[in-house]
């Protein structure tokens, strides 16, 4: 039991810090094997999740040789193509004998290279649809009672594995994202916060802060406005009641004037807005910055072409690239920005005032 809670809190370590997926899967390797020569890795099984590959073997050649040369040659590869109906599927490659495994090359020529017998699978797929592996391989001398220790202790653990992975994804394109806005808005000329679903900001810019002087201010973690009928004004905007596409003006109680503006900043960080104060109103060069936090360059570039009537074909003469290619570039802009018209996208794009 004790080995089970340690393991279980060494599991979740791997939130906040995924590099220590490595020390981890170390100790899985020895929980599930209950050996020190076994292995554990974890793989994601979509290419666009490469930096979320961790193997308790820190040689570099095993990365390279599974994902270069070894993937997809095991005998159960197969079933990496399965849908995954439950909360994970296990399979292990005790269907074959001895003999058999000592015929197949990715035995002999790869796990045995690495001290390692058989494997052991739980494919699972995360809340966010990211599918992985979690494969436990076991040392020479494996028993069938052993595989069905291993797969024991392994069906265990796996519930742990899929929310720590799933929640890692999360905080780590959360953290990726805030840190973005720090580096980018940090001695913005402007007040600048970025609030969560519930309105409590997840950051604030320095100048949001030195406006509390002015009658702005953070109160549990929140923007409060001095003045009632500022504060009011700011409560409609937040709340969405009020008209939310252009600046609100407010006046604070040492007279100054100022715009407030709330963008939604992502649509992958669901609710997740950008609030600005700026003394006047929110120019096209703030926005321009923000535009390069969602498009590339050529993406910003046809967005803005479209945002001002022209048509894709039009478009596609001025950007000196075919039709078939600006259609395919509005296709991914609106994956992007999670929209679904160019109705949508000129809107999106004129609240952001993007520029090439």
């Amino acid at each position: 039991m004790e080995n089970h809670i340690f393991i279980t809190k060494n599991i979740y370590k791997t939130i906040e810090d995924r590099s220590e997926w490595n020390e981890s899967l170390v100790n899985i390797a020895k929980y599930c094997t209950d050996s020190s020569f076994g292995g554990a890795s974890l793989i994601p099984l979509d290419e666009d999740m490469s930096e979320w590959r961790f193997g308790s073997n820190q040689d570099p050649k095993t990365e390279e040789l599974y994902y270069n040369h070894w993937r997809n040659k095991s005998p159960l590869s197969v079933y990496t193509r399965k849908k995954i109906e439950n909360d994970f599927l296990y399979v292990d490659d005790s269907f074959l004998s001895d003999k058999q495994i000592d015929k197949i090359p990715f035995y002999m020529e790869f796990l045995k290279e690495f001290g390692v017998r058989r494997i052991h699978h739980a494919m699972f797929k995360t809340e966010n649809g990211n599918r992985f592996l979690l494969s436990v391989q076991s040392p020479d001398g494996l028993t069938i009672q052993s595989s069905a220790i291993i797969k024991q202790n392994l069906t265990r653990i796996i519930p742990h594995v899929i929310q720590a992975v799933g929640t890692g994804i999360s905080f780590n394109k959360s953290k990726n994202f805030h840190e973005i806005f720090e580096n980018s808005f940090k001695e913005m000329p402007f007040g600048i916060a970025l609030i969560n679903s519930e309105n409590k900001i997840v950051y604030a810019n320095n100048n949001l802060i030195r406006m509390e002087s002015d009658g702005i201010f953070v109160k549990n973690n929140t923007i409060q406005v001095k003045s009632s009928d500022g504060n009011s004004k700011f409560s409609r905007l937040l709340s969405g009641s009020g008209d939310v596409h252009n600046p609100i003006k407010i006046k604070t109680e040492t007279d100054k004037i100022f715009f407030a503006k709330v963008i939604n900043v992502s649509s992958k960080m669901e609710q997740t807005r950008m609030v600005i104060f700026s003394i006047h109103r929110v120019n096209s060069e703030t926005e321009a910055i923000l535009s390069n936090l969602f498009l590339t360059a050529s993406q910003s570039k046809i967005a803005c072409l479209i945002a001002n009537g022209n048509s894709i074909k039009d478009s596609s003469l001025k950007m000196n690239i075919t039709e078939g290619t600006a259609r395919q570039m509005v296709k991914d802009i609106f994956v992007r920005l999670g929209v679904n018209s160019q109705s949508q996208l000129t809107a999106f794009v004129k609240n952001i005032s993007f520029i090439a």
